[in-house]
């Protein structure tokens, strides 16, 4: 009887290697059901932000700042530990009744309002007359992906009229849909970038909502009334959170006052037209972009504030971290932690 020769140790490993290398090929694919969020790029805002006829910024920059978020493959989510400056949040609590395009487009429509609540807080900022005006109908901002509206309206449509009842503010919408049942067809008059269109929607229910309903999020139609034309260009960035960025950059172009006497400072904030300034998500991995970026100062909500100073005090990072609740606040404290 011949004993068994056993197999030298170089082929053990590379085989252990072999299926190691194919598992976390699989991992890759498997999704965890969790969204992972990074950190992101920050944007130089005297390249993103113009002011017609305005002055030129000086010397130094002013830093907006975006995070990355997707989905995570089930490696991703096993192997966390070593992304400590990431975050993991089930899918649900993040998008909610949303797919991930449906999260995207919203974000979009986030974003394009909060250009013009920059453009109207930092021209009221500077001293003019900046205002807004409220259009009629409604504005679609997201379509859920299991309601009614689902491929049918899209983010940007303007309701303005649903069966023979017309929809004159954004208000009226719910008083509207309060007319009819569970399961009714109606049509759904909207304006589509200039084009109105009719489309017939089975009325359904949706969670927390006691009325019959489309399956979509909405919010009013406005604009913003300014004296100073702005050209705001934010490439694929969505979300709120840089409005108040993109409200300090105006007030500078417009005034000429170079409030960062050239330094680097960055800054993350949703603003309201009234020059609230409105936290935010994603302000921990914010703290990370910002710091490799080269910026030293950086101003947040105040709501914020917590959360980044842990960070900061987590990664080793000496920065100045300043809690604000409106844009003058932020004004003042950005000149002060540069003069």
């Amino acid at each position: 009887m011949k004993a068994r020769r056993k197999r030298p140790w170089w082929v053990i490993s590379v085989w252990a290697a072999v299926v190691v290398a194919v598992a976390i090929a699989v991992l890759q694919y498997i999704p965890s059901g969790q969204v992972m969020t990074s950190p992101g790029i920050t944007g130089n805002l005297e390249s993103m932000v113009r002011v017609k006829n305005g002055n030129r910024p000086g010397p130094g920059r002013m830093l907006m700042v975006a995070i990355d978020i997707g989905t995570a493959s089930e490696f991703q989510y096993l192997t966390r530990w070593l992304r400590p400056a990431s975050a993991f949040q089930p899918e649900k609590l993040v998008f909610g009744p949303l797919n991930m395009n449906q999260y995207i487009q919203y974000n979009d429509a986030l974003m394009s309002q909060s250009q013009w609540s920059a453009k109207i807080a930092g021209e009221r900022l500077a001293g003019l007359n900046a205002y807004v005006k409220t259009l009629p109908g409604a504005l679609v901002m997201g379509v859920l992906k299991s309601g009614a509206a689902h491929g049918k309206l899209k983010p940007g449509d303007i309701i303005t009229a649903i069966g023979p009842y017309k929809v004159r503010r954004f208000s009226d919408l719910r008083t509207v849909m309060h007319r009819f049942k569970f399961g009714a067809v109606v049509n759904v008059t909207v304006d589509r970038q200039g084009h109105q269109l009719v489309i017939p929607i089975t009325t359904t229910k949706i969670k927390h909502d006691p009325d019959p309903a489309l399956g979509i999020l909405v919010g009013p139609r406005q604009k913003p009334v300014v004296p100073r034309p702005v050209a705001i260009h934010a490439g694929q960035i969505g979300g709120p959170s840089a409005g108040m960025m993109f409200a300090l950059e105006i007030y500078d172009q417009i005034t000429g006052k170079n409030i960062v006497h050239g330094k680097t400072v960055a800054g993350t904030g949703e603003i309201l037209s009234n020059g609230n300034v409105v936290e935010i998500g994603g302000v921990r991995q914010k703290v990370v972009t910002v710091y490799r970026a080269g910026a030293r100062v950086f101003v947040v909500p105040k709501k914020n504030y917590p959360a980044a100073e842990s960070m900061a005090k987590k990664m080793g990072y000496h920065m100045t971290i300043l809690p604000v609740t409106t844009i003058r606040q932020a004004l003042n404290d950005f000149q002060g932690a540069t003069s």
